[in-house]
């Protein structure tokens, strides 16, 4: 999460919200929030966004308001971890390579479905590691450059299946399972990374 102009980071407090559990915020205070908002990072930190003079007593009473959620959500994001690239100037650096790596396996696994598609996109996307148009498009993040090889095979993979499916019913799964059996496996290592 990024500082705007006007904003400062307050140290990080140790607050108890139950009578045995204590966790560790930050909060950022912001001249342009104009209410609360609450947030859990990869790697289960948790911060709060405030305006600048809200009262401290009154975070306080959010927190413990909001309790279950934040154990929730922490325990959930502690096993997330964040590709060490993010930005437009990796991007820019490595979106070529990433086009001829995603073309190259494009062309691999479509040799067993034979399926037409259209324009491929490299991307500096923030959320998805692909994407599939109704037209045929498909897009698809520079960053799978850096995942691990199986789990950007998956990507593409399951890109490609989309244009048969549009959706993720069972005809979908039987598609991707069809080339990557242990797809399952797969999903499960790709919803613990994300996008920087």
């Amino acid at each position: 999460m990024k500082n705007t102009v006007g904003d400062f980071q307050s140290p990080t407090f140790l607050v108890r919200y139950t009578s045995f559990v204590q966790f560790p915020y930050t909060v950022k205070r912001s001249e342009r929030a104009r209410s609360l908002r609450l947030s859990v990072l990869p790697g289960g930190n948790v911060v709060l966004t405030a305006p600048v003079f809200f009262p401290e007593a009154h975070i306080q009473e959010f927190l413990q308001k909001h309790s279950s959620w934040i154990e929730k959500n922490t325990q959930k994001m502690r096993s997330v971890s964040v590709l060490p690239v993010s930005g437009r100037r990796a991007y820019l650096a490595h979106r070529e390579k990433a086009r001829a790596f995603i073309h190259e396996r494009l062309v691999y696994w479509n040799q067993f479905y034979r399926f037409t598609y259209g324009r491929v996109s490299i991307k500096n996307t923030k959320r998805l590691w692909g994407s599939c148009s109704r037209k045929g498009n498909l897009n698809f993040s520079y960053a799978l450059l850096f995942l691990a090889h199986e789990l950007a095979e998956y990507v593409v993979v399951h890109e490609l299946c989309h244009l048969k499916e549009h959706n993720h019913g069972a005809e979908f799964w039987k598609l991707v399972e069809k080339t990557i059996p242990e797809y399952r496996k797969r999903r499960t290592q790709l919803r613990s990374i994300q996008l920087g």
